[in-house]
């Protein structure tokens, strides 16, 4: 091939291209490096059609794909070239409310099911407010089970337990700057959600260890697709409730926000994974509503499956931790009427 870029006497603004078939002619140089900037690289013509032209199989992609002329300013195939050839893909619609039963609860049938309940567990801090300070390890589990009670409508039946460990030793706090330090524990609680007509989901707090039960503000578990294997689900809840004078009186007064995420497919080697963040009051470490908790774990179906000194602990001092609430009647032995 002969060069043309070394020819800065000839200064017509004409390119022309005959792929394959006939010598290259561009008379503007600084045209000419642009436009042939594959081409020099490659060595030779049929080089370039081999590697930038498709062809279908049996077709000779030696052979020229056309021997029009282009001029520059004319429309080249090559401006609409693209790298990957498109796939076709479909992405399945998933109900939010029913990956959420299913996912949070184990309702529902199939991969990601599991009528004795799921585990939620893992581990994270507890931090003063605004130094950073790490004050506690903080680690336990939520165990869970739901009931359907209607296309729109689940109940949970679960308890929760979370112990502070010492940031060094790593040993279970039972004080703190000589005041007494306990795990939060939650014998049991039962939580309503409903499907909203715009998809979303609402909740209320039917039975805890706090009077929950229409305290809190109105507020919905919101969910979207990021790409077609991953659904992303957020839960915020907002505390401002009085104390109850004999506990000090006051307030109480905290802000969480829980984010899931989760395949809806349920892979058995990709579980959903939740993240809790919490700023609020936790005694002994603080009681001016700055402490703040970061919490990342995930779901596993059962007992066996959680850390060894979870499993310890629970044997010797919780046994009734190993599985969830058996019914309402349960949570009403516990917590009496209130609830209803």
């Amino acid at each position: 091939m002969k060069s043309i870029i070394n020819s800065p006497e000839k200064t017509t603004d004409t390119i022309q291209l005959r792929i394959a078939t006939t010598p290259i002619m561009c008379i503007n140089p600084t045209i000419a490096t642009a436009s042939l900037l594959f081409i020099v690289a490659s060595g030779c013509m049929d080089t370039f059609v081999t590697a930038f032209s498709p062809s279908p199989p049996g077709q000779d992609t030696r052979k020229t794909p056309t021997s029009k002329f282009y001029t520059n300013g004319d429309s080249s195939p090559f401006t609409t070239f693209t790298w990957d050839t498109p796939q076709q893909t479909s992405q399945q619609v998933h109900d939010p409310f029913e990956v959420w039963g299913k996912m949070r609860l184990g309702l529902g049938s199939g991969p990601g099911s599991n009528t004795d309940g799921v585990f939620w567990v893992g581990e994270g801090a507890l931090y003063e407010a605004y130094s950073g300070k790490q004050l506690a390890i903080f680690e336990g589990f939520d165990i869970g089970k739901g009931v359907q009670l209607g296309d729109d409508h689940i109940r949970q039946l679960s308890r929760k337990i979370f112990w502070f460990r010492d940031p060094t030793t790593e040993e279970i706090m039972t004080e703190y700057e000589s005041k007494p330090v306990r795990p939060i524990l939650y014998d049991s609680q039962m939580i309503d959600y409903h499907k909203a007509k715009d998809g979303s989901i609402t909740y209320s707090v039917e039975a805890s260890l706090r009077p929950l039960k229409g305290a809190l503000p109105k507020m919905k578990v919101t969910s979207r697709m990021a790409g077609p294997h991953q659904m992303t689900i957020n839960v915020p809840v907002f505390l401002d409730i009085p104390i109850a004078e004999e506990r000090g009186g006051g307030r109480y007064k905290a802000w969480e926000f829980y984010d899931f995420n989760v395949d809806p497919s349920f892979p058995s080697d990709r579980p959903p994974t939740a993240v809790w963040s919490r700023q609020g009051s936790v005694p002994p470490f603080n009681m001016d509503n700055q402490a703040v908790l970061r919490f990342s774990g995930y779901r596993v179906d059962s007992f066996q499956e959680l850390p060894d000194r979870m499993r310890m602990e629970v044997e010797r001092a919780y046994p009734h931790f190993k599985e969830p609430p058996r019914d309402e009647k349960e949570v009403e032995k516990i917590y009496g009427k209130r609830w209803v």
